[in-house]
């Protein structure tokens, strides 16, 4: 499910399985969260994406803390590149003081997550508010544009499970099991993954619907390994941050699960929500650099063209497949 409609997997092309295109500055959130409101220069950029033969863009970021579906459409409209929208939740420090979301009941918090995949993005209906509650009704009047969908379940893990939002998980685990959808969680550098892994698994969600990410911040390829023969898909992403010394930790990474025939379980993305990693908008090395930087990579790697294929949008639009 795209922000233009459903697509079939075999049509997203080469993908980044997790950046953000779009976030609002939110009043009250952290102070230091990324604000990306340029939309002409990631629209050049995305065009100069697509171009270039990419597909799709996995777009994480949730409702109430930045997300708006429709500036996501726009995006997808000029460029021509396909955007995953998330229903979901982020890092509690990403939100207002007051945000409801995190006083909720797993029961009431599901209704939230079920409610934006049956009827739309809050913020993309006909008179709501990206951060009021979910509406019952149809979706807009006749001839409206239509409310956009979300295509995955973002969530975000604290350091520890004890740390972490318990009843949101909750929600998350319940929803997925009822509508198919994918789960994307964020990590923090990989932490606790094997009890967050432990817990889903408990809640009946099965960890073929689970994308584990930046677990490439943890480079220690006997756990990568591990939760990788369960079922999870493994996110990388730390390609453009030379504080994280790719050189050491996910390059090297990716050689081991290759070697051990494991590339199936990886997926690679840019997370570029800090607008200097954009070339258009701080000079990084920008969504070309999927092709200029990690595809050229792993073919001097000497990787099948099916596995380059696979870690560059084939595994991660599988995982996001809803039969």
């Amino acid at each position: 499910m795209t922000v233009l409609g459903p697509v079939p997997v075999g049509e997203l092309g080469v993908t980044d399985a997790h950046s953000h295109l779009y976030i609002s500055r939110v009043a009250g959130g952290a102070a230091d969260a990324p604000v990306l409101t340029d939309e002409d220069g990631v629209a050049r950029e995305l065009a100069t994406f697509r171009a270039a033969g990419g597909g799709a863009i996995v777009d994480c970021q949730p409702g109430g803390c930045g997300r708006d579906g429709r500036a996501l459409r726009r995006l997808s409209e000029r460029s021509g590149v396909h955007v995953v929208a998330a229903t979901g939740f982020h890092r509690r420090l990403y939100y207002p003081p007051d945000a409801p979301l995190f006083n909720l009941s797993a029961e009431a918090a599901a209704d939230v997550f079920r409610d934006e995949i049956r009827h739309g993005l809050i913020e993309t209906r006909t008179n709501q508010i990206a951060s009021g509650p979910p509406a019952s009704g149809a979706v807009g009047e006749a001839g409206e544009t239509p409310a956009i969908r979300p295509g995955v379940i973002k969530i975000a893990a604290e350091a520890s499970l004890a740390a972490s939002p318990q009843a949101l998980f909750a929600a998350a685990a319940a929803v997925a099991r009822e509508t198919g959808y994918a789960i994307e969680m964020h990590t923090e550098r990989g932490a606790a993954v094997e009890a967050f892994l432990d817990t889903f698994i408990a809640q009946g969600v099965a960890p073929e619907r689970l994308v584990f990410c930046h677990v490439d911040k943890r480079p220690d390829f006997g756990l990568h390994r591990e939760l990788a023969r369960a079922g999870v898909l493994l996110e990388y992403d730390t390609f453009f941050r030379p504080k994280y010394d790719p050189e050491r930790g996910v390059w090297p990474l990716i050689g081991q699960m290759a070697g051990a025939g494991l590339a199936g379980s990886v997926a690679l993305a840019t997370d570029m929500a800090d607008p200097g990693l954009w070339a258009e908008l701080g000079g990084g090395p920008g969504l070309l650099g999927i092709f200029t930087i990690i595809g050229a990579r792993l073919t001097d790697m000497g990787l099948p063209a099916a596995t380059i294929g696979g870690l560059l949008g084939g595994h991660i639009a599988a995982r996001l497949a809803v039969n």
